[in-house]
C-alpha cells in the first residue's frame, strides 16, 4: 500500500516544519510488510520459509506466505506475548516457541533452515528484506510533499536504515538522516562502533527496536549510512504514543511514536529543523502498552498542552493533597522499626551460621574417611570447598557482627549466603551416590555408606528429613501425630495427594465437591478427572457447603480458607467442624490448601474427632516459607502419620520430591521466626486496609477486602493479601489495572517508597499485581502482597497508592473527597 505522508503543525517550531510518513497504516500496520514481500517472492517456490520474530516481521511474513500459499514457520521467544502468538496462528504460521528472547531463537531458526535446507529470512539483515524496505524512500521521493533536510528514522535491527538510507542517499545526498532509539539500550553508536549492537537489549515499550545482532555484519554499513544517532528516553516515548492518539487519532507503537518523542525533547528546533519528516514505522501497540504510555504524566507545561492535560489540575491536585494530610517522604524515618525488621532476619543469619560449622564438621568426616578407605581423587575437589568455606563463614560471621546494618542489607546478604552455602553443600555430593567402593570417590557423607538400599535422589535423604521436620513444628502442626512431606512444588504436592486418593483411597467413581473456588491449577486437574463426578458449590457459608456435601454424599471435598480471589471469601473450618456433630464424615476425605494463610491454622486439631473427615492439607512453599526469598519451587504435605509412608511412596513415584540442591537453600527456622515474620505482615496489611477504606469511605469508587475475621476464625495471623476491585465493573479489566499499576509506580518513584510489580505472594517488599482471577463470571482484581516494610514505610506507600487512584478516577477526585489519612494508625481500627 500507498501509505500516506501528513503534516504535524503541533511538532512545528520557528524554523522547523514536520511530516510523519504513516507505515503504522501499512498491511499488518508496519513497513516491515515490504521487506517480507520483497524476500518471499523470489525465494523458489519450493523453499520452505523460516525466520525468528515476536513481532511486525513475523506477522508480515505469516501474511505474504498465507497471500503467496506458502507455509511459514516462525521462531518466537518463549515470553511472547498471547496477544501476537494469536496473530501469527491466526494467519496460518506455524509458530515454534523457542528460546528465552529474540537472540536465543534467531539461533534456533537459523539453525533449524540449514538443517531443513531451508530459507532463513532475517528481519533486518537479509539483503532482499533490506532492499524491499528501500521501497519507502522511493515512495517518499515520489509523493514529493517537500524536500526534506532531515529524516528521522527508527534504529532496531539497522534494515529500515539500511535500505531507506541507501536509497535517500543516492536521491537526496543533502538530507540529513538521523537514527534514533531507545536510550534504554544504553548503547553509544556514535562513540562505540559497530560493536554497541552486539550489547544486549533492555526492556523499552518500542519494543519493535529491542534487536540484538548475532554478528557486526551490518553494523559499519549503519555507521556509514546515518549522519548522526539519537538516544530518545523512555518518558518521552510513552508520551509521544499519546500524542499521535491525542493530536492525530493514531494509534502508533513505541518504535513508531520514537520520532515524535525525540521532536518533543527538542521544542525549540535546536536539533532538528527545516523540513523535517518522521518515519512511524508500526501501529502494533498493545492495550497495556498503551494504558502504560496513558499514565505518562508531565510537569512540563508543553509536553502538557501537546498531550491535552490541563495545566490548572497539577496546582489543584496539590491543594487537595494538602487538605487530605498527605505528608512528603521527609517524615518517613523510624529507626527503632527498621532495626525491629533486621530481628527478624538475625536468627537465619545465625541459623545458617550453625549449618556452616556442621557443614565444616561433614568436611572433616569426609576426609578422613577417605583417608581410612585409602580413596582417591576427591582432594583437590574438597580443599577447595574448604577454602570457599572459610571465605562464606567470614562473610556470614560479618552479618551477624554488624548489628547497624539495615533489614534489606541483612535479607539480601542472608539470601546469598544461603545459595552459596546450597551450592557447597551440594558441590561433593551424589544424587545416586555409591553405598561401597574401592579406590574412587563416589560420595560426600559416610552415612550414605551405612546401608546398600535405594539411594536415588528422589527417594530421600537425611537433609531432607531434618528439614521436614524443622517445617512440621514450624507450620505449627503436632510431630506426635502429624508428618510433613517436602515437594518440588505447590502443585506437586497436590499431584501427590491427587495419586494417593485416586489410587488407594476413593472409590472408582467418586463425587467430589468443591467450593465455589479452589485454586485453579488443582482445580483443572480435578475437573479433568474423568471417572469422577465434580460439584461445585454456589456459595461460601458452612450451612451451604455442608448442605451440598450431604446432598450428594460426596467422598472428597475440597476446600482453601481463603480463596485467591479479589473478594478474598473465607471458611470457618471450626464451625464447619462444630456443625459436624451430629454427622458421620468419617469416611470422606478433606483436602485444605492453606497457601494463602500459610501456617496460620492446625486443621488436624480443628477435625479431631471420630466423626470428623480424614484430613490432607498442603501449602505452596515457595514464597511465605522462604521469607520471601523465592530461591526455588516448592510445597509441603501434611497428613496424619498413618497415611505418611503412603504419600511417601506417591511421591516417590511421582518424581515430585524436593531434590538436595533444594532442601539446601530452604531456610531454617522455628515456629516462633515464622510468626514473628506472619505477624508483621499482617500488621503491615491492616494498616494498608484501614488507610485505604478511609480514602474512599462511601465505598463507591473501589472495593477493599482482607479477611479482618482472622481471629475469630482461630487464625494465627491474617497473612499479607490485600486486595481492591473497582465498584465500576468495566474498570476491572487486565488494561485498566495495568494502567492503575504503573501510576501507583510513578507515585512510589516520586515519594522514595519502595514497590514492585510482578506476580505471586510473599514477600519482604511490598508487590502488586493485576491478578487474573481463574473462575468463571470472576474478574480480574488489584492484589497487593504486603511486605515487612516500617510503620511509616506503610503510611507512605498508601499516601502514593491513594494519589494514584485520585489519578485513576478524575471524574471523582474533587475536593474534599479523600478523607484524613495521616493520622496514627490505631490497633482498633481494623
Amino acid at each position: 500500500m500507498r501509505t500516506p505522508t501528513i503534516r504535524l503543525p503541533w511538532l512545528d517550531a520557528p524554523g522547523r516544519t514536520v511530516w510523519a510518513k504513516l507505515e503504522s497504516r501499512q498491511l499488518t500496520n508496519s513497513f516491515k510488510f515490504r521487506g517480507a514481500y520483497n524476500a518471499i517472492r523470489k525465494l523458489d517456490a519450493t523453499a520452505p520459509i523460516v525466520t525468528a520474530s515476536a513481532g511486525n516481521h513475523g506477522l508480515a511474513i505469516a501474511h505474504v506466505a498465507q497471500m503467496l500459499d506458502r507455509q511459514s514457520r516462525i521462531f518466537v521467544p518463549a515470553a511472547a506475548s498471547e496477544l501476537k502468538l494469536r496473530r501469527l496462528i491466526g494467519m496460518g504460521a506455524e509458530v515454534v516457541p523457542a528460546g528465552r528472547d529474540l537472540f536465543e531463537s534467531t539461533q534456533l531458526a537459523k539453525a533449524y533452515a540449514t538443517e531443513i535446507g531451508g530459507a532463513f529470512i532475517s528481519p533486518f539483515s537479509h539483503p532482499d528484506v533490506i532492499v524491499g524496505q528501500g521501497s519507502l524512500a522511493v515512495e517518499v521521493l515520489d509523493q514529493a510533499v517537500a524536500s526534506f533536510d532531515q529524516i528521522a528514522i527508527p534504529l532496531g535491527g539497522g534494515g529500515l536504515l539500511a535500505g531507506f538510507g541507501t536509497c535517500f542517499r543516492r536521491r537526496s545526498p543533502p538530507t540529513e538522516l538521523v537514527a534514533l532509539h531507545p536510550a534504554a539500550f544504553r548503547r553509544s553508536l556514535s562513540k562505540g562502533g559497530a560493536s554497541e549492537f552486539l550489547k544486549p537489549i533492555y526492556p523499552t515499550i518500542a519494543d519493535g527496536l529491542a534487536v540484538q545482532h548475532d554478528d557486526g555484519a551490518l553494523g559499519p554499513l549503519l555507521l556509514r549510512i546515518a549522519d548522526r544517532f539519537v538516544n530518545v528516553e523512555e518518558a518521552l516515548i510513552e508520551a509521544a504514543i499519546v500524542a499521535m492518539l491525542q493530536r492525530e487519532g493514531q494509534l502508533v507503537e513505541g518504535a513508531g511514536a520514537i520520532g515524535v518523542a525525540a521532536l518533543l525533547a527538542d521544542p525549540d528546533a535546536e536539533r532538528f529543523k527545516g523540513n523535517v519528516l518522521l518515519l512511524v514505522c508500526g501501529g502494533n501497540l498493545s492495550t497495556t502498552s498503551l494504558m502504560q504510555a496513558l499514565a505518562t504524566r508531565s510537569d512540563d507545561p508543553v509536553l502538557a498542552r501537546i498531550l491535552g492535560n490541563q495545566s490548572i489540575s497539577l496546582p489543584m491536585e496539590a491543594v487537595r493533597y494538602k487538605q487530605a494530610g498527605l505528608a512528603g517522604p521527609s517524615s518517613r524515618s523510624n529507626p527503632g522499626t527498621a532495626s525491629t525488621r533486621s530481628d527478624i532476619w538475625r536468627p537465619l543469619v545465625e541459623t545458617l551460621s550453625e549449618d556452616l560449622t556442621r557443614y565444616e564438621d561433614d568436611l572433616d568426616r569426609h576426609h578422613a574417611f577417605a583417608a581410612a578407605q585409602e580413596l582417591q581423587g576427591g582432594g583437590p575437589a574438597a580443599a577447595f570447598a574448604s577454602e570457599a568455606l572459610s571465605g562464606l563463614k567470614t562473610f556470614v560471621s560479618g552479618m551477624t557482627d554488624d548489628i547497624t546494618a539495615s533489614a534489606e542489607d541483612v535479607r539480601s546478604s542472608y539470601r546469598m549466603a544461603l545459595q552459596s552455602f546450597s551450592y557447597l553443600r551440594n558441590s561433593l555430593s551424589w544424587c545416586s551416590a555409591s553405598v561401597d567402593q574401592s579406590k574412587t570417590i563416589m560420595f560426600f557423607d559416610p552415612a550414605e555408606n551405612s546401608h546398600a538400599g535405594v539411594n536415588y535422589d528422589r527417594y530421600g535423604s537425611n537433609l531432607l528429613r531434618e528439614r521436614e521436620l524443622d517445617l512440621l513444628s514450624a507450620l505449627g502442626h503436632d510431630p506426635e501425630t502429624e508428618d510433613l512431606l517436602l515437594t518440588s512444588s505447590g502443585q506437586a504436592a497436590f499431584s501427590v495427594i491427587e495419586s494417593f486418593l485416586i489410587r488407594d483411597m476413593l472409590p472408582a467413581n467418586p463425587k467430589i465437591v468443591m467450593a465455589p473456588y479452589i485454586y485453579f491449577e488443582a482445580m483443572e486437574q480435578v475437573l479433568a478427572l474423568k471417572h469422577a463426578r465434580c460439584i461445585q458449590g454456589d456459595a461460601w457459608d458452612v450451612p451451604s457447603l455442608i448442605g451440598i456435601v450431604e446432598e450428594h454424599d460426596a467422598d472428597l471435598v475440597m476446600l482453601d480458607p481463603l480463596a485467591n480471589l479479589g473478594t478474598l471469601h473465607t471458611i470457618d473450618f471450626q464451625d464447619m467442624a462444630d456443625r459436624l456433630g451430629g454427622k458421620d464424615w468419617s469416611s470422606k476425605w478433606l483436602v485444605v490448601d492453606g497457601t494463602m494463610v500459610s501456617g496460620g491454622l492446625d486443621i488436624f486439631s480443628i477435625f479431631s474427632g471420630k466423626n470428623h473427615p480424614q484430613v490432607l492439607y498442603y501449602e505452596s512453599g515457595s514464597k511465605y516459607l522462604q521469607f520471601g526469598l523465592d530461591l526455588q519451587m516448592a510445597g509441603v504435605v501434611v497428613s496424619r502419620k498413618t497415611h505418611a509412608p503412603n504419600l511417601s511412596r506417591h511421591r516417590r513415584n511421582l518424581g515430585a520430591v524436593m531434590y538436595q540442591s533444594g532442601i539446601t537453600r530452604f531456610p531454617r527456622y522455628d515456629r516462633a521466626t515464622f510468626l514473628a515474620r506472619m505477624s508483621r505482615l499482617t500488621e503491615n496489611a491492616e494498616r494498608l486496609t484501614a488507610m485505604l477504606r478511609e480514602s474512599d469511605p462511601g465505598g463507591d469508587l473501589f472495593s477493599i477486602a482482607y479477611p479482618r475475621q482472622w481471629r475469630a476464625l482461630g487464625w494465627a495471623h491474617g497473612g499479607g493479601i490485600v486486595s481492591l476491585t473497582m465498584c465500576d465493573h468495566g474498570l476491572n479489566n487486565r488494561g485498566c489495572l495495568d494502567f492503575l499499576i504503573d501510576r501507583i509506580l510513578h507515585e512510589c518513584r516520586k515519594a522514595d517508597v519502595a514497590i514492585t510489580k510482578g506476580v505471586s505472594f510473599g514477600f519482604s517488599t511490598t508487590r502488586v499485581s493485576a491478578a487474573a482471577a481463574m473462575a468463571n463470571d470472576m474478574p480480574p482484581f488489584l492484589r497487593f502482597s504486603i511486605g515487612e516494610e516500617t510503620d511509616d514505610d506503610i503510611m507512605a506507600l498508601a499516601q502514593a497508592i491513594i494519589r494514584a487512584l485520585d489519578f485513576f478516577f478524575p471524574a471523582f477526585a474533587d475536593e474534599g473527597r479523600r478523607a484524613e489519612v495521616s493520622r496514627p494508625y490505631e490497633d482498633g481500627a481494623h
